[in-house]
């Protein structure tokens, strides 16, 4: 994670995915690219040097980008492939200058179109420590390419990885065949010397994103993972369109992550 681009409304929420970025940029010591899409260059204002000022970027390398396009989630790929960024951090529920959702919508246009990892964030975070992941999957060998992701977050903040699989009516895997999978995981990443820093669960629920939705809250765990295929549609546990509901509809950030 040594670039993460923060695309900006100047909206609270995108202020929270700002900041968020922030700490991670300071444990990490990388650089914040902040991103800021208009249709045409007159519609700059003094916002964007305003945000140099902001307290909690002081000491980091940040650099303020202007992207003019009239898509915000093209844009927003663009820049990413022109800074060869690592993550999009971006905030949920803003509404752009530019009379589109910058961070609502294109937040799933993001996911489903961006090559790149996405992290959403939907609320002021008041903690910003990560002491607990959420990866929810079928541990299949697919999955090896996104948990990459997931084990440099928990080394980075020092989190307990909670490797979850969500049993539903419909989706039902013995707890048997459901271990050796995640125990196959856990030796492809050499996790073995340090079992304090993972757990296994089976959790039975109505369908997935409620799964994984009600373990969340009810361990209070800081941030979810989740893998996604973007435009295709996912034939194993957690289907696209789960990973999509979870960031409408959960208020702890989500990380998306995609297939390789």
């Amino acid at each position: 994670m040594n670039k993460i681009l923060i695309p900006t409304d100047f909206s609270e929420h995108s202020n929270y995915a700002l900041e968020y970025g922030s700490f991670i940029a300071k444990e990490k010591g990388g650089k914040l690219i902040v991103l800021h899409v208009v249709r045409n260059e007159n519609e700059l204002n003094g916002e964007l040097e305003e945000i140099k000022n902001y307290s909690y970027l002081k000491g980091l390398d940040v650099e303020v980008v202007v992207e003019e396009g009239n898509s915000v989630s093209k844009s927003i790929n663009k820049v990413g492939v022109d800074f060869d960024i690592d993550l999009i951090i971006m905030g949920s529920n803003g509404i752009s200058n530019v009379g589109e959702m910058l961070l609502g919508s294109n937040t799933e246009n993001v996911i489903r179109n961006s090559q790149f990892d996405v992290l959403t964030i939907k609320h002021k975070m008041t903690d910003l420590s990560i002491n607990s992941i959420l990866f929810p999957s079928d541990f299949s060998p697919e999955t090896y390419s996104v948990f990459e992701t997931v084990k440099i977050f928990a080394e980075l903040f020092g989190a307990t990885i909670h490797l979850l699989r969500v049993n539903t009516p419909n989706h039902f895997e013995g707890t048997a065949d459901v271990t050796e999978k995640m125990d196959m995981l856990i030796e492809h990443f050499n996790l073995n010397g340090n079992p304090e820093k993972y757990k296994k669960i089976i959790y039975d629920d109505k369908n997935e994103e409620l799964g994984v939705i009600n373990y969340a809250i009810d361990n209070n765990l800081d941030l979810i993972a989740i893998g996604s295929h973007g435009k295709s549609v996912l034939h194993k546990l957690i289907h696209e369109s789960t990973s999509q509901n979870l960031v409408r509809d959960t208020f702890r950030p989500i990380l998306t992550m995609r297939f390789s």
